[in-house]
Order: structure tokens, then C-alpha cells, then sequence
């Protein structure tokens, strides 16, 4: 009887586990399949118990559990399968998941991932935590700093801080400046201004107005010279009328206008570039010298200008004024009277002293006009700062090529500036001009009758303060330089021996000896041919 083939045809098992059933005399054998034994291949080992496998120095009874201790095993015949945790794969479950690698990644908010053997970690940046740095709290929370200028501004939460969302007015970290203002910053600044040290500088001046004197040269020097001519006033806005010795003169032909950074336009009567307008002191006392009205235009005087005055330099027509140059201050309503005093010096040069006839002389000399030592010493602070800055101070003349200092390199200018005295800088020598001279003056101020005697008049009586006003209101003032003797001191240097005092002196000495000499030769004459001879005489008797 086939027994394998009965068991076919009834549908009953008799190999178990997937053997083979053969038949045999008698009798039928199953032939089982690999990891399974018996009669009837019953007998199926549990390979996840047996299989005794040694991972990293550890024994275990699988592998699937030797890295994964989450994995599940399951038997099979004569092998085993491994269902690993998400957090490991492979057949075994022995490779590790790199978690950082996913995308998305898991963590979140700007997390840095760090991957780990069957696991991650999550390093969090500021402001936010959570196992996958899912958390991040609301900054905005109780901020109102965004709005109180700009009320179109909102809060925008960010990482352990909040941004201020501006609208089109406004601009900066907290909506509080006007774009009006940040474009014209960038403007003053220039292209290479970094909008934080112009914002910085901004709040620095709003705490100390004053400082706007000083940063407008660096806004003003940057322009070409008509555009700085055209800021500022002409004669015909300036001078109500000038006259030098009781004769009116013509602004247009007597009087130079030139330009300087700080000072604005200036007008200089005996120009050294006028030489053909040149006039000769010839009146001293109050119907000679310089007389002129000026304006004052208060209300156009910008509001940092520590005094309303026009201000009036007193020089030798040769050279140059500077912004730092001695002044005087003409008030409004007011007669401002200078008497000078002109003293020229000559000084020896050569083996003498050393002293400069040319501004050839010295290795830098940026102004027109002939040598001064002032000159000279600013044109030293200028290469400094060309040095330091790679620019020029924009306040002070300069060659033509050079770059003035924007006013970004403001610290720069300032840091040479603080470095003191410039003629003990190493490199600067700035020796005194051969011959120079200067003006000592004197002043007096006499304000103009606020009471005019018009005012007194019957008619003009009824309204007397509208008369008063009217005359409060002529601002200008009246300028008067004069010289009240006609006379110049020269202090001259001369050598204190020289050659032709050498023969002078060798001469008069000889003449004293030689004098003394002849007088001892006739009193001896006289005494022995006359006074010897009659003493004998008057002796014998």
C-alpha cells in the first residue's frame, strides 16, 4: 500500500514541516528539510534560542537582539528572520537608522541633528527645546517696542527674539526711524557707510545737537566748489554797502569771494589774487580804513551756530586765513570798531637760524598765498591722516587727487586730531617765515540807538512800538577797521658780529690808541722843552 499517495488523496499530512514523503516496502519515510528531524519531521528547533551568536565580545542567542534590543525574532527552519526597530535595519538588525539623514529631517526650528547607534540626538538653538526642538515659545508676547512710532509695525516671532516687521514710513531694529531720514543718512554717508554707524552716529547727535558743527564739514567737503559757492551767501546778499577811506567801492571788482569748508563763503578786501585792485593805507583815525554794513540774515543761520555774528578776520593781505585763525565777532545791531597795529619781523636765515623764504621750502604746503608756519603745520596733519585714513581731511585744502574723508571715516580724522600738538610730531618741521607780519587789534562794541529819535514824532508817536519794531527788525551791523597812527614796527634780526662791524670796531680802537699816543708825545714835548726848563730856572733863584 502507497501510504504517501492514500494521504494525497485524503488530504492528511503524515511528513510534517514541509517533508517529503516516500514510500517503502511496507511502510513510507519522510525525508525532512533542513533544521527539522523525526519520523515524521516534527521535531523543529527554535533557531532564535540555539543559534548562540557573539556580537561586539557579547554572546547572544541571536543576532537580531544584539544591537536592537527592541527586535523581534522569529524561528524558521534551521535559520531565523529578525523584525527590526525603525531605529535599525539590515537581516540581522545590526545596521544603524542614520535618523539625520531623513527628510524632513526630525529636528526641527534650526536643530542640528547627531546621529547616534540606534538612536538621534537634537541640539536645540536658542529659544527653543523639546526632544526634536519642536518648542519655541512666542517672543512677541508682551512686546509693544515695535509700534510705539511706527503703528503699521508688528511683531514677528523669531528664536529666543522677535522681529520688528516695519511698514513703508519707517525703518531700523524697532520701526523707529523714518525712511526719509535713513535715505538721506545714506546719502551723507556715501556708499561705503555701514547704515549701523550712521544710525549710531543719528542717536548720538539727537543726545548732543551741538555736534552737528562738527560732522558738516565732512557732508560739505565732499561737494565741488560751485555747489559749496552756491550754498551759501554772495556780496550782494552779505553787504548792504562797503567804503575804505569815505570812497565806495565796487563788491564786484574790490572784493574777492572764495570758499572754505567750514567758513562758508568769504569776501576779502586786498586780495593777493586782486593785484589790480590793490589799495595803500593812507588816512589813519576815524576818516581812514575799512568800513562796511553787512547782513546777518539770523533767521538763515543754521541752529547749532553757537553766536549770530558775522565774523571778521584781521591778516596780511599775502596770506591765507584758516577756520581756527584768530576773529572777531561783529553783532548785529551794533558798530564794531578794530584798530590795528601792524609790527613786521625779519629774521636771519642760513648759518643764522633757519627760517623759510618760499612755501618751496617745506616738504608739504597746501594753501595759496605765501608761507606761513600755520600753513605749513596743517599741511603736516594732512599727510598724517592720508597715512592713517587713505583720505584727507575734508575741512582743510588738499591737492586735487586727494580723496576727502567721508564722513564714515570721521574716527579715523578724529584719532590723528587727538594726537596733539602737530609740530612735535616726528617728520614735521615747520620753521618760522623769513619775513612775515601780523596785525595786534583792539575792538570796542557800540549797539545802535533802539530808541530812534524819529520815533518820537507826533504822528509816529501813536503807534510807537510798531516804529520801534521796525527799527529792531534791520539786522545787520556796521564793521569799521582802522589804523589810529600811521605807523609799523620792524623788529629786524642782525648778525651780532660780522665783518664790517669787525673793521669798524678794529678802527675805532685804533683811533683811541693812536689818539692817546699823540696826546702822551706833545705832553712830553711840552714837558721837557718847556715846564723842565723853567722849574731849573725858578729853582736857581
Amino acid at each position: 500500500i502507497d501510504e504517501c499517495a492514500e494521504a494525497a488523496t485524503d488530504n492528511v499530512t503524515l511528513c510534517e514541516n514541509f517533508g517529503f514523503c516516500n514510500n517503502t516496502l511496507g511502510s513510507y519515510k519522510c525525508d525532512c528539510i533542513f533544521g527539522t528531524y523525526g519520523f515524521d519531521c516534527s521535531e523543529n528547533p527554535n533557531d532564535c534560542e540555539i543559534s548562540n551568536s557573539t556580537i561586539d565580545g557579547v554572546l547572544y542567542p541571536n543576532e537580531c537582539i544584539a544591537r536592537d534590543k527592541e527586535a523581534n525574532c522569529t524561528d524558521g527552519f534551521g535559520t531565523y528572520y529578525c523584525s527590526c526597530s525603525p531605529q535599525w535595519t539590515g537581516p540581522h538588525c545590526l545596521e544603524d537608522v542614520d535618523e539625520c539623514s531623513f527628510d524632513p529631517p526630525p529636528c526641527e526650528n534650526f536643530g542640528t541633528c547627531i546621529n547616534k547607534p540606534g538612536s538621534y540626538e537634537c541640539q536645540c538653538i536658542k529659544g527653543t527645546f523639546g526632544d526634536n526642538c519642536e518648542i519655541n515659545p512666542d517672543d512677541c508676547i508682551g512686546v509693544t517696542v515695535c509700534n510705539q512710532t511706527d503703528v503699521n509695525a508688528h511683531c514677528t516671532d523669531g528664536y529666543d527674539t522677535f522681529t520688528c516687521t516695519c511698514g513703508p514710513a519707517y525703518t531700523m531694529k524697532h520701526c523707529d526711524l523714518e525712511m526719509i531720514i535713513y535715505n538721506v543718512l545714506q546719502l551723507i554717508g556715501g556708499d561705503s557707510a555701514n547704515p549701523e554707524d550712521l544710525i549710531a552716529m543719528l542717536r548720538d547727535l539727537l543726545r548732543n545737537p551741538s555736534m552737528m558743527k562738527d560732522l558738516v564739514p565732512f557732508v560739505i567737503g565732499l561737494q565741488s566748489m560751485e555747489n559749496r559757492t552756491k550754498m551759501s551767501w554772495n556780496a550782494d546778499d552779505f553787504f548792504l554797502w562797503m567804503a575804505y577811506e569815505d570812497r565806495s567801492l565796487d563788491l564786484n571788482k574790490d572784493v574777492v569771494k572764495w570758499n572754505d569748508v567750514v567758513l562758508g563763503n568769504c569776501f576779502t578786501f586786498n586780495h593777493f589774487n586782486n593785484s589790480e585792485r590793490m589799495y595803500r593805507m593812507r588816512s589813519d583815525g576815524s576818516q581812514g580804513g575799512l568800513k562796511a554794513a553787512v547782513r546777518l540774515n539770523t533767521p538763515e543761520f543754521v541752529p547749532w551756530t553757537e553766536t549770530s555774528a558775522i565774523v571778521t578776520f584781521i591778516h596780511p593781505n599775502a596770506e591765507t586765513i584758516f577756520s581756527e585763525s584768530p576773529r572777531y565777532n561783529a553783532m548785529s545791531h551794533a558798530l564794531t570798531t578794530i584798530q590795528i597795529k601792524e609790527s613786521r619781523f625779519v629774521r636771519l636765515g642760513g648759518k643764522y637760524g633757519k627760517c623759510v623764504y618760499s612755501k618751496n621750502q617745506v616738504a608739504s604746503y597746501y594753501y595759496e598765498g605765501s608761507y606761513t608756519t600755520d600753513g605749513c603745520l596743517r599741511s603736516c596733519y594732512q599727510d598724517e591722516v592720508k597715512k592713517a585714513c587713505n583720505c584727507m581731511d575734508s575741512r582743510y585744502p588738499m591737492p586735487e587727487a586727494e580723496i576727502p574723508c567721508e564722513l564714515p571715516k570721521r574716527k579715523c580724522v578724529e584719532s590723528i586730531s587727538a594726537k596733539g600738538d602737530v609740530s612735535t610730531w616726528a617728520g614735521c618741521t615747520c620753521p618760522l617765515p623769513c619775513e612775515n607780519s601780523q596785525f595786534d587789534s583792539s575792538f570796542t562794541v557800540a549797539p545802535f540807538v533802539r530808541s530812534p529819535s524819529k520815533c518820537n514824532m507826533l504822528e509816529r508817536r501813536k503807534n510807537i512800538s510798531a516804529c520801534y519794531d521796525r527799527n529792531a527788525q534791520m539786522d545787520y551791523a556796521i564793521i569799521h577797521i582802522q589804523v589810529p597812527r600811521m605807523k609799523i614796527d620792524v623788529y629786524k634780526e642782525e648778525p651780532a658780529w660780522n665783518f664790517n662791524r669787525l673793521l669798524n670796531t678794529i678802527g675805532g680802537l685804533s683811533g683811541v690808541v693812536c689818539g692817546l699816543n699823540l696826546i702822551g708825545f706833545f705832553e712830553f714835548v711840552f714837558f721837557f722843552f718847556f715846564q723842565f726848563p723853567m722849574t731849573l730856572i725858578f729853582n736857581r733863584y
